[in-house]
């Protein structure tokens, strides 16, 4: 193993630590700074999203049917000797994106209220 890939090697732990170590130091001050002000850390806590589960469904459910219109598109309108993957991207983020329309006029309007 030449030089360079125990540098990359080293870089890429020491990126995940120095990462790690800021989000728990940042964390803990956080805390601190909140237990000093006699406020309750715990409090701090974001209340979980009632439909996150239906969210991620219809974008998981928009995705696979982006990527079975993309491979459609592909075979009949492309010819089946093409083998571009740009139509199952683009038709995945498309429909993907459209599920998360519809999840937002349907559900993200009543909890604005």
């Amino acid at each position: 193993m030449d030089i360079t890939g125990i540098i990359a090697i080293i870089f890429t732990f020491s990126t995940g630590f120095g990462i790690c170590y800021l989000y728990f130091t940042t964390r803990h001050r956080e805390r601190m700074g909140m237990i000093e002000r006699g406020m309750d850390p715990n409090a701090h806590k974001a209340a979980p999203e009632p439909n996150k589960a239906l969210r991620d469904g219809l974008l998981i459910v928009g995705i696979g049917l982006g990527l079975l219109a993309g491979w459609l598109f592909r075979e009949y309108v492309m010819g089946p000797g093409n083998h571009s993957p740009l139509p199952l991207f683009i038709a995945a983020a498309i429909i993907g994106g459209l599920s998360q329309i519809i999840y937002y006029l349907r559900f993200g309007r009543k909890q604005q209220r």
